[in-house]
């Protein structure tokens, strides 16, 4: 026999052991049904390529390097979480009371108590956000950490930028953490090479080359949000260090639209504890996790808590505790995000509200840079469309902001997205707040992205053409995975 007569039987007969294979690997890892079934469709639907793209990022590999430094960083700060919740106190007598058990879920799940006494400071737009920072860290005395997803030069950047070396050049100890595939360019830049060499500490989180694709995952980055200067004052939120005026002018969705929280009190010493641990697992140097670092000095009456999600944590937490979020809620609910690719439990979590009477509303923007979100979008609103859930859409740009706010006195802000990536993949950063002051200017921020917006019409929703259901049907299939 040639070898043109058998070599399709070859072909054949390995495609047929790697899908069996491949499903039956699937199936022994207990993933959640929609991701289950969604790579199990790809895989078989999709001959060799569905196999690679399962071996490539169907599992949460983080590498066995970077998963001893976690472990060993997670060990070395575990006194440090024990002394600020032995600081907090079992339960935070400032936490309303319907919401007691949310906090110690999240205590639970993520290690961080809620902590009293801390003072926020809404930032709404990307001007105030540059100046306030800029501010703070020409003022700063000791130090300075920043770890962002994003950081490119051009517009209110390069004055960061000055600002940072010029605080290096000062004596401030300058430790910038940037994710690998998110800030490569900078990475790469001739900027960040002269920073380097006059001193500025600038590593990557989660490393992207060829060679560590086959042991680990590319497509789980650090997508985290935060600066610290001088342990006393903190930024987190959804903006990213880049001038929305220079950033992805190409993509054709307009401008990004983002908001950041300053904060001082007790809860900028647990997002230092979170800087502190992820710059020891990248940079390879444990740092000390010394309880002085701890400070409870009250600067406001805010309760917060600080909480980190991603695969070092429990797996799922922050899905977890949104869950937990939305069956808290009781008169209205109203959620901005700029991706909305949930799995079913999320979305007959939040039909569940709507059919018990609270007035839930999903902001999101009218155009995104992600196409497979774009198409996948529509099917996924169905269910909420058909339950009475208002979704607006966004016309003043690409709504970034990421804000969950429940009831007027309960809320979210931070860097997650409601979508798979965010919840099960990326290293992520909220905060809970348990403050109806604080609750009611993020609201009348959210009515601000509302009031540019139109409600998707359910009547003209329903309208959509036959291929427009399908082809929006068949990515949500793969929405799990997006």
């Amino acid at each position: 026999m040639d070898i043109q007569d058998w070599l399709p039987y070859l072909f054949y007969s390995l495609d047929l052991v790697i899908r069996i294979g491949l499903s039956l690997r699937i199936l022994s890892r207990n993933m959640s049904v929609g991701v289950t079934f969604a790579w199990m469709t790809i895989v078989l639907a999709v001959p060799y390529l569905g196999a690679f793209l399962y071996l490539l990022i169907g599992e949460n590999r983080l590498g066995e390097r970077r998963i001893s430094r976690a472990r060993t960083v997670i060990e070395q700060s575990k006194q440090w979480r024990k002394t600020v919740c032995k600081l907090a106190g079992p339960v935070n007598p400032a936490i309303p009371l319907n919401y007691a058990t949310l906090d110690l879920q999240a205590r639970k799940v993520i290690g961080y108590p809620t902590l009293a006494g801390n003072q926020l400071k809404l930032l709404t737009d990307f001007s105030s956000t540059f100046d306030s920072l800029i501010e703070d860290i020409e003022n700063a005395r000791s130090s300075c950490a920043l770890e962002f997803y994003i950081l490119q030069e051009g517009g209110l950047v390069d004055d960061l930028l000055k600002a940072v070396s010029e605080a290096q050049e000062r004596g401030i100890k300058i430790n910038i953490l940037l994710d690998s595939l998110g800030s490569k360019a900078f990475l790469k830049s001739d900027r960040c090479r002269t920073m380097r060499s006059s001193g500025v500490n600038i590593t990557e989180a989660l490393h992207v080359s060829a060679a560590r694709m086959l042991f680990q995952r590319i497509d789980i980055r650090n997508h985290r949000k935060i600066a610290v200067i001088d342990n006393c004052i903190a930024y987190t939120g959804s903006q990213n260090l880049v001038d929305p005026r220079f950033f992805k002018q190409d993509a054709g969705v307009g401008e990004w639209i983002d908001m950041m929280i300053r904060i001082k009190g007790p809860s900028v010493s647990v997002l230092h504890n979170v800087t502190n641990m992820d710059w020891s697992v990248e940079a390879g140097k444990v740092a000390s996790f010394s309880e002085k670092t701890i400070c409870m000095d009250e600067a406001g009456d805010i309760p917060v808590q600080v909480i980190p999600s991603g695969p070092v944590f429990r797996e799922g937490a922050i899905h977890q505790l949104l869950m937990g979020v939305i069956f808290t809620a009781r008169r209205e609910l109203v959620i901005t995000t700029p991706y909305y690719a949930p799995d079913d439990a999320l979305t007959e979590a939040l039909v569940a509200a709507a059919n018990r009477g609270v007035d839930v509303t999903l902001v999101i923007p009218a155009r995104v840079d992600s196409r497979l979100v774009r198409y996948a979008t529509p099917a996924l609103l169905d269910s909420l469309v058909a339950a009475g859930i208002r979704v607006a859409q966004f016309k003043g740009g690409l709504l970034h902001t990421k804000s969950i706010t429940v009831d007027g006195n309960f809320c979210i802000a931070g860097s997650v997205n409601m979508d798979m990536r965010s919840l099960w993949l990326n290293f992520e950063i909220s905060l809970f707040v348990y403050h109806t002051g604080f609750c009611t200017q993020l609201r009348e921020l959210q009515q601000q992205y509302i009031d540019q917006s139109s409600y998707v019409d359910p009547a003209e929703f329903r309208k959509r053409s036959k291929t427009q259901r399908l082809a929006a049907s068949i990515m949500r299939l793969f929405a799990p995975v997006l």
